[in-house]
């Protein structure tokens, strides 16, 4: 395989990454008739047409994402180009984890299909060197393959160790050993080896140390491969890595010109399709929720995008999910989940201690401790139903009355009659009510915490009632507003014409 990517300018800057041990050459508002989840995938014609025109086939956000290698291949190939992949270039703009890993899923047709013809190839060349005399037809193939890959692998500056494959690895010269039948194939695996560990980057040493003490030829060439398929991901990776600084800088004037380019081809659609339609809806909403209690005249167009963005991490309603923020769909329903844990895992301490007393008050271990055990119980929170909350709210009351006890006991006080312990799991089952008046009051300052930090650059204070969670809530801000500024430097431009365009019909 060879692909331009690999020979690009920004490849060069990976040289660092790779050692040449031998040579010392661096190589290296409409009505619906119940709130759903914002992930939505519904039968006929989606409501949200615009956005699934927009992004057919996004970038999932799972750190680290996996796409395909021939994807990633071609849009680094493309990476000067106006056809850069606009999900792809978002991905690697604004996740600093994001990386290329092999996706496998053996159920698929197509894997079953890769797997019936590999087991053929080995079967074949297994029969072939095992035959008298034996045959090389298939380990020619293998050998061609193999070089293509090596020399993939070498960055432009590699002339000597360049040479030093064609030499060996001559392909006219092998081939005539093969028709006299004198091919030492193990001895071409040994420069194989040998090479790659020239090449490789560390993290693959003890691969190539395992290929060192593989005496057969099949399994050891099967070897080969595999760890020649993680070179070249190790490559694809860290060109990735050095071109996200340019990707970054250049990534939201692409965007917004490619946002525009598909803005334009569905006006250009019978009929038309409103590609801001849920935008509009989404930002008219907030205006008039603002203005309901906003007695100063006309609220600011930032106050009004703040609030939007806080929204956003309390929706609801899938189908009504704005377009402007499709790319980054999966990491809001990850933030949004991240944020009832938060939310109920601080409302369970709030309430724990000031149910206690003044007994627990002073032993910080016990906090973080209750912390981390209710973060375990009340991971998958966010899923459940409330019927189901509720149970799984009472196992944390169980849980929580069961250590405090411990707690109690362990420093020299008395434990929880039956009485107050049956109250502290009552209260804490209460709080899967998302009207509760502790949790309403805890997602309220997380809220205030948040829109303040989109606010200011100053140094913020964590809430009263947060301070177990000070590191959680610190992530937590700091990846929102890293999507929210990079969104807002996107797609501002939209928002105020649309916030504008609400406030003249007023």
């Amino acid at each position: 395989m060879t692909v331009a990517a690999a020979n690009s300018t920004n490849s060069k800057k990976c040289m660092d990454e790779h050692r040449d041990k031998e040579t010392g050459e661096s190589s290296n508002s409409q009505e619906t008739s119940e709130p759903r989840d914002i992930p939505c995938s519904s039968g006929g014609r989606s409501p949200n047409l615009g956005a699934a025109v927009m992004f057919p086939s996004a970038v999932p956000a799972s750190p680290p994402s996996f796409i395909s290698l021939e994807q990633l291949l071609k849009a680094a190939e493309d990476v000067s180009k106006s056809g850069f992949n606009m999900a792809l270039a978002h991905e690697i703009a604004v996740n600093k984890d994001f990386k290329l890993q092999q996706k496998v899923s053996k159920s698929s047709f197509e894997e079953k299909v890769a797997e019936i013809f590999h087991k053929a190839f080995w079967d074949l060349l297994t029969e072939q060197l095992s035959s008298d005399p034996p045959e090389y037809s298939q380990a020619m193939v293998l050998l061609k393959e193999i070089k293509e890959i090596l020399i993939w692998l070498l960055l432009p500056h590699n002339t000597r160790l360049k040479n030093e494959i064609n030499e060996v690895l001559d392909l006219d010269l092998i081939e005539q050993q093969a028709e006299r039948g004198t091919v030492d194939v193990l001895s071409y695996a040994q420069f194989i080896i040998s090479t790659m560990a020239r090449i490789c980057a560390p993290a693959r040493d003890a691969k190539i140390k395992e290929l060192r003490q593989l005496t057969e030829i099949v399994p050891l060439y099967k070897g080969i491969l595999e760890t020649l398929d993680l070179m070249k991901m190790d490559m694809v990776n860290f060109t990735i890595s050095r071109m996200r600084p340019h990707i970054q800088q250049h990534s939201i004037e692409y965007e917004q010109g490619k946002f525009k380019e598909i803005l334009q081809s569905l006006e250009g659609l019978t009929p038309p399709v409103d590609g801001l339609k849920f935008t509009r809806l989404w930002l008219q909403n907030v205006y008039n929720e603002v203005m309901e209690n906003y007695d100063e005249g006309e609220p600011p167009n930032s106050l009004i995008l703040r609030r939007a963005y806080l929204k956003i991490l309390r929706w609801k309603e899938a189908e009504y999910f704005p377009e402007t923020l499709h790319l980054d769909h999966e990491r809001f329903i990850t933030l949004r989940d991240d944020l009832t844990v938060m939310v109920l895992t601080a409302t369970v301490i709030l309430v724990t201690y000031s149910t206690v007393g003044s007994a627990i008050q002073g032993i910080t271990d016990f906090k973080n401790t209750l912390k981390s055990h209710v973060g375990i119980l009340l991971a998958d929170a966010a899923q459940c139903s409330q019927t189901d909350l509720e149970v799984k709210m009472e196992t944390v009351g169980l849980q929580v009355a069961k250590e405090v006890n411990e707690c109690l006991d362990k420093h020299g006080y008395t434990v929880l009659d039956k009485e107050n312990e049956s109250s502290l799991i009552s209260i804490i089952k209460k709080t899967a009510l998302e009207d509760h008046n502790v949790r309403q009051l805890i997602m309220k300052r997380v809220l205030e915490f948040l829109e303040l930090a989109l606010n200011t650059s100053s140094n913020l204070k964590i809430p009263p009632g947060l301070s177990s969670l000070q590191n959680e809530l610190s992530v937590f801000a700091g990846q929102f507003l890293s999507l929210i500024r990079h969104n807002q430097a996107v797609f501002e431009e939209y928002y105020n014409n649309i916030i504008n365009e609400a406030k003249s019909k007023k």
